[in-house]
């Protein structure tokens, strides 16, 4: 008899651990990729711009009402994407340590008003993310960080991207480098020569043919529109219907008025 009891209980048991081994854990919820989150960030951006937009049209709308003598509301000059930079911050800590937090960080350096936090985002790029394609983004911005942060940090940023092994980084903070020299330079100095071999170089180094496009543009520009340079032979028809070309004007102050009507 109890040999049949512990029998049984072994039965039982062990029916028992069949059923909790049959019976399947509950899974967690699946991460959003980061082109998901990029979705949910580009959603919430275009609701601030749309919400805005209807802002500013309804405000039209009530200033050409009668004059109530009440006090008229502020209009932001943009749309409000805190809530943008916001997510766009957690998103990036979220995929920290893989290239994935470049987007978000960028954001948040184009968008947000904050310059601490801007300056933090491009700090975690260039220390997290400097071999980084993405990171390319942050080279038509270059020009601008003397404003948006300082020049000190503008020239720090400019150098550390020449040390990138991705081409197309080092190709934006050479252009940045040297834009200057080839903008200002006496032509047939050391200085604009100097500038005009490491663009050209870089230029067939980059991948982004774009990049290597404004290089070439910016030095075409210079050797054939910049002071000093005989301007190109224009030719029209004047307002009475005469054939004219800019070279029959040699030697006398010529005034141009470009315009347009759209």
């Amino acid at each position: 008899m109890r040999i049949a009891l512990v029998l049984a209980g072994s039965l039982l048991l062990g029916s028992v651990a069949a059923q909790e081994t049959a019976t399947p854990k509950p899974q967690e919820p699946a991460k959003a990729s980061a082109a998901e989150c990029m979705q949910q960030i580009q959603d919430l951006q275009q609701k601030a711009i749309t919400d805005w937009r209807a802002d500013r049209k309804q405000a039209a709308e009530a200033a050409k009402g009668p004059a109530t003598g009440k006090p008229v509301k502020a209009m932001r000059m943009r749309p409000d994407f805190g809530p943008v930079t916001k997510m766009a911050t957690r998103f990036a800590k979220q995929f920290a340590g893989s290239d994935d937090a470049v987007p978000f960080l960028m954001m948040v350096v184009q968008m947000s008003p904050d310059k601490t936090a801007q300056k933090a985002s491009i700090e975690e790029m260039l220390k997290s993310h400097i071999d980084s394609p993405e990171l390319a983004q942050m080279g038509g911005m270059l020009e601008y960080l003397p404003r948006m942060i300082d020049e000190d940090f503008a020239k720090s940023t400019t150098k550390r991207m020449l040390s990138s092994k991705n081409a197309d980084v080092r190709g934006w903070a050479l252009y940045a480098t040297h834009k200057p020299a080839i903008e200002k330079a006496d032509r047939e100095g050391e200085d604009y020569a100097a500038a005009k071999k490491a663009l050209l170089a870089a230029c067939e180094d980059v991948e982004d043919q774009r990049l290597a496009k404004q290089m070439r543009g910016a030095i075409d520009l210079r050797e054939k529109y910049g002071i000093g340079c005989v301007a190109p032979d224009i030719a029209g028809i004047d307002l009475d219907g005469v054939e004219f070309k800019l070279s029959d004007y040699k030697g006398k102050v010529i005034f141009l008025d470009f315009w347009g009507d759209w």
